[in-house]
């Protein structure tokens, strides 16, 4: 019986003649063949395709694929200007991240320079803004700050098993320092705080106390009532602030809100006009005109109100000759 012919032998495998697949890049640098090769090139391009594009769906598309490409330049400062800032670095990053934001949008791809060397400025601006809004306007000394850390460690070791935090005693004997040290170190969270001069003591505007503030307490400590100028001097301003309030709930309600918005917030003549409805210029003379008129009532009441010995306490010192109140440049 004949056997069946045996099968043919297989074709030979045929040669590749396309071009291996280019790896897969982001929609924005498919056009470009050569997007695969460096980033320097590949922000020339997307740059100038930002700078030329008029949509703000596609200058926002761009913008986003070179800032996404150069995170590594912003992790990099990141890395070196937080390993001694005491932030975190994904708190840095983010910031940073912002500045070549920044930097990305107000490149020019006409000039001669790299984006890198651009936008290095404006990260470690963004930085050390950052850093520097974050640090306390005290800085304590750095013994006192180790003493603190020291003592927070130990009250939350000993809170993680359960027992009662150790009274100042006990904690200096046990960290071998002086109560005096340990004292002034565990004051020093409170006094990174800063508080105006100004605050008010009190949370009630109509006691006496509330009319107080901290300014009164450095003029006339505890202990020193027997200065009796310091005693007076610090009546006879509770006294003023009464009286200036008092005559700021009496005004009229514009002329309120304009001597508010130009001296407290600080708005322009122009800006303070527009909210009023009147001219920049008219603003301007109703306010000196309000402020002229509080200045010859606050002159008639000390007369009467005050007695000589108070009213010499707060005097004014003189100021030297210049513009009058409210006619500075607008």
């Amino acid at each position: 019986m004949d056997r069946p012919p045996p099968p043919p032998p297989p074709a030979p495998a045929l040669l590749a003649t396309r071009r291996a697949p280019q790896p897969d890049l982001c929609p924005g640098c498919r056009d470009f063949p050569e997007a695969i090769v460096d980033r320097q090139s590949r922000n020339r391009r997307r740059l100038k395709a930002f700078a030329a594009a008029t949509d703000p769906r596609s200058r926002l598309r761009w913008r986003n694929l070179v800032v996404e490409d150069n995170l590594p330049l912003v992790f990099s400062i990141a890395g070196r200007q937080g390993a001694d800032a005491g932030l975190a670095f994904e708190d840095l990053a983010q910031v940073g991240s912002l500045g070549l934001i920044r930097a990305v949008e107000a490149f020019d791809p006409d000039r001669n320079v790299s984006l890198s060397s651009f936008a290095v400025p404006y990260i470690q601006g963004a930085i050390r803004r950052e850093r520097r809004d974050r640090q306390p306007m005290v800085r304590p000394p750095r013994p006192l700050w180790d003493l603190h850390q020291q003592v927070l460690s130990l009250q939350e070791a000993r809170r993680r098993k359960g027992l009662e935090p150790l009274p100042p005693a006990a904690l200096a004997a046990r960290l071998a320092c002086d109560p005096a040290r340990l004292e002034e170190a565990l004051q020093v969270r409170s006094a990174g705080r800063v508080r105006s001069l100004d605050a008010p003591l009190g949370q009630d505007g109509g006691n006496t106390d509330a009319a107080r503030c901290l300014l009164d307490l450095l003029a006339s400590p505890a202990g020193s009532g027997d200065d009796e100028e310091l005693v007076v001097a610090s009546e006879a301003r509770s006294a003023e602030r009464q009286w200036l309030r008092q005559q700021l709930a009496d005004l009229d309600p514009r002329e309120r809100q304009l001597l508010v918005g130009r001296i407290d917030v600080g708005c322009t003549w122009v800006e303070l006009g527009r909210q009023l409805g009147m001219p920049a210029r008219q603003a301007q003379r109703r306010c000196d005109a309000v402020l002229d008129r509080l200045r010859r009532a606050a002159i008639a009441w000390r007369q009467q109100a005050l007695s000589p010995a108070q009213a010499t306490a707060t005097a004014p010192a003189p100021s030297p000759a210049g513009p009058p109140a409210g006619s500075e440049a607008r």
